[in-house]
């Protein structure tokens, strides 16, 4: 089952790279606010839709909320981390972003370990060593800080926690109202400051939006469920492969061209992953 929750976990980071890939190029044109408003809003229908359907047999059961406290945090966390990583995402190239942005699993595996009691094999510690020695490589802090970069580390690290959260709730609360919840906590954070730079939308940009929106969606519902069948820890860490989805999406969509040092820090995150796959398929 772990396995099954790792390539869950990859898909669902996927989907969130096409859903950055869309909101970087819209915000050359309109806020992130705004941008942010009508994805979340997109997603939270999606999500809502999909596990009435999916959980047609006990509703009851599925809407259920356990602790009203922890959906909260929960909601408000991922609202806080999507803000800062979306004011700096039109900034930085696609491929820097994601560079930045893998603090995260690393900063999910450290507070696991003391807020979830998890305690990783030695094999897991060892694959995140090696891909943090990746992002030191390709980011080449001498020369690519900068308050963008820092940006993304704050909401990296608000996202670790978010994660962790989802990781206890999942303990009590079912994936439909959890992922419904946490999408519409994100578009009522999004409409109140869309009031003040609210712009009218173009057709072909609102159904880029929506498209954004329905990336999103696909993205929770899938990292949802790797979590119920991995441990923060190990679910996390495909996050690594947005390096190569966003160089990928980057080149195609902006023209962006990672540096030497991308494709060296790069290579390292992809062998650690390689090696973490191959050992859960045997453990």
């Amino acid at each position: 089952m772990i396995i099954v929750g790792l390539l869950l976990s990859s898909l669902g980071f996927l989907l969130f790279t096409g859903f950055d890939t869309v909101s970087k190029y819209l915000s050359h044109d309109y806020s992130i606010f705004q941008i942010m408003a009508v994805e979340f809003l997109c997603a939270t229908l999606l999500l809502a839709l999909y596990n009435l359907w999916n959980e047609r047999h006990a509703l009851h059961n599925a809407w259920r909320i356990h602790s009203k406290p922890m959906q909260l945090a929960r909601g408000l966390t991922q609202l806080i981390g999507q803000v800062l990583v979306f004011i700096a995402l039109p900034h930085l190239p696609l491929a820097q972003f994601y560079v930045v942005d893998f603090c995260a699993p690393i900063m999910v595996a450290v507070i696991s370990l003391y807020a979830l009691k998890e305690k990783p094999p030695l094999y897991v510690w060892l694959a995140l060593f090696v891909s943090f020695a990746g992002i030191v490589i390709a980011l080449r802090p001498d020369e690519s800080i900068n308050l963008w970069t820092l940006a993304v580390f704050a909401g990296a690290l608000v996202l670790a926690v978010s994660i962790v959260i989802l990781r206890k709730m999942m303990e009590t609360e079912s994936v439909a109202v959890t992922t419904v919840i946490t999408s519409a906590i994100l578009a009522i954070g999004s409409l109140i400051p869309t009031v003040f730079v609210y712009q009218n939308m173009q057709w072909p940009a609102f159904g880029w939006m929506l498209l954004g929106g329905a990336f999103f969606a696909g993205g929770q519902i899938a990292i949802t469920h790797a979590f119920r069948l991995a441990p923060a820890s190990l679910a996390s860490i495909p996050q690594f492969l947005q390096l190569i989805y966003g160089a990928i999406a980057g080149y195609l969509v902006f023209g962006e061209v990672p540096t030497i040092w991308i494709y060296i820090g790069g290579a390292m995150v992809v062998m650690a992953n390689v090696f973490l796959l191959l050992k859960q398929k045997h453990a």
